[in-house]
């Protein structure tokens, strides 16, 4: 976001600045009303903690053949086709696949006239930048085509055990984001939660409390944080450009 492209007489930024908020839950006992602030340094380190050493957790399991995690999400090499190892690569691949087409671009970002320049010179820069976005997908989705094409062809030609090394290897490497990704959104609203308005009495007694909530309750309480975080990363930005 730019100076540029934002009137800013049109934004209501009050809602930005709410680094708390309140809203209801259905508990138990009733309607019960929640009250979530963003974390602080401390328990941001505790949340980031607790998710890697979960993350660990996982690999370890995930590494272990003889583990319920290992039978349930990474296939033997009996049960899986090359073809289909390497669609999995593949997928996993792709925000990889999509940095290097980004680091391969050579589009540039039409450059604006000088303020006295003709009329004409700047219709054509208005032009170029109406159509830049297209043109930016359009070069963009060429070189990640072009990358998918090169892994694939060179995934043809490997050894049934490196391709299933490497299949395994981000199968692992993708459950283990995903498990602590999740991990640290369930630690971030637990201990963002309160029970009053004045944010000193945690709403749960502890961790595993939280975890025992009904997994739609749960997931409420993560989007309230997920919302709230969103509103204090659009401050900052906010913040950076008017500054």
């Amino acid at each position: 976001m730019s100076v540029t492209n934002v009137e800013f007489n049109d934004v209501d930024i009050a809602p930005l600045f709410a680094w708390s908020k309140e809203f209801s839950v259905r508990m138990e006992t009733g309607l019960k009303p929640v009250f979530m602030r963003i974390l602080g340094d401390a328990d941001l380190n505790r949340a980031r903690v607790a998710a890697l050493r979960m993350s660990a957790e996982l690999r370890r399991k995930l590494r272990d053949m003889d583990s319920d995690e290992r039978l349930a999400y990474i296939k033997d090499k009996e049960d899986i086709t090359p073809d289909q190892m390497m669609a999995v690569i593949l997928v996993f691949s792709m925000r990889d696949i999509s940095q290097k087409a980004r680091e391969k671009m050579t589009l540039k970002a039409p450059k604006q006239p000088r303020s006295d320049a003709k009329t004409s010179a700047h219709e054509k820069y208005q032009a170029e930048v109406d159509s830049y976005p297209q043109r930016f997908q359009a070069e963009l989705r060429l070189l990640i085509e072009k990358e998918v094409l090169m892994m694939k062809t060179s995934m043809e030609t490997e050894a049934p055990e490196v391709l299933y090394k490497k299949y395994v290897d981000i199968m692992t490497d993708e459950l283990c984001e995903q498990r602590q990704m999740n991990e640290f959104k369930s630690q971030c609203a637990y201990y963002g939660s309160y029970s009053d308005k004045e944010l000193t009495e945690r709403l749960f007694s502890s961790y595993e409390d939280f975890c025992n909530l009904p997994s739609d309750l749960k997931e409420q309480f993560v989007n309230e944080y997920s919302n709230l975080e969103i509103l204090g990363d659009d401050l900052k930005k906010l913040q950076r450009v008017t500054q």
